[in-house]
C-alpha cells in the first residue's frame, strides 16, 4: 500500500524508522535481459546453431544414402557438399 511520501510500507506498519524501498516490492523481472539489459542472445551465436544445424542435415543425407560414418559425413560435406547417386564414401 502506497504511503504519502510515494514509497510503500508493510501492510498496518505506521511507525517511525521505517524507510521505503528504492523498487516496490513484486516478483522479479523477467524480461529475458543480460547486463545492461541487453538480449542473452547474439547474432553470431544464433547464426552459429543455424550453420550447425543445416550441416548436420548434409551430413545426414551422407550417411543414409551410402552407409558412411558421421564423423566421415562431415568431412565429405565440406569437400564434396550434398551426395550425387553415383558417390560413394570414399569417392
Amino acid at each position: 500500500m502506497p504511503n504519502n511520501e510515494g514509497g510503500w510500507r508493510p501492510p498496518g506498519y505506521d511507525g517511525p524508522g521505517w524507510e521505503p524501498p528504492k523498487e516496490p516490492p513484486g516478483p522479479p523481472r523477467n524480461d529475458g535481459g543480460g547486463p545492461a539489459g541487453q538480449s542473452r542472445w547474439s547474432w553470431p551465436g544464433i547464426a552459429a546453431v543455424i550453420a550447425i544445424g543445416i550441416w548436420s542435415l548434409l551430413a545426414y543425407q551422407w550417411t543414409e544414402q551410402n552407409d558412411c560414418e558421421l564423423v566421415e559425413s562431415y568431412g565429405l560435406v565440406l569437400s564434396h557438399g550434398t551426395p550425387d547417386p553415383w558417390e560413394m564414401c570414399g569417392d
